[in-house]
């Protein structure tokens, strides 16, 4: 998907669908296109990057107890 032939809110709905669909690293690059878009609102921004942040959360994440029984 090329990310300047389309609006801020386009890129976050698509993102979001990839997520969805656990299609991690390519949500977080239609994320980040939407926050850096040129018509990308400050709400588009705040919800594509906690977003980010939110996936690296969920990527990042170890259940120390089931590692050490």
């Amino acid at each position: 998907m090329d990310a300047m032939n389309y609006t801020a809110k386009e890129l976050l709905d698509k993102a979001e669908e990839l997520r969805r669909s656990c299609s991690f690293g390519e949500a977080i690059n239609l994320y980040c296109a939407a926050a850096d878009a040129p018509d990308a609102t400050e709400e588009i921004k705040i919800k594509s990057l906690a977003s980010v942040e939110l996936i690296q959360e969920i990527n990042g994440f170890v259940n120390v107890d089931l590692m050490n029984p």
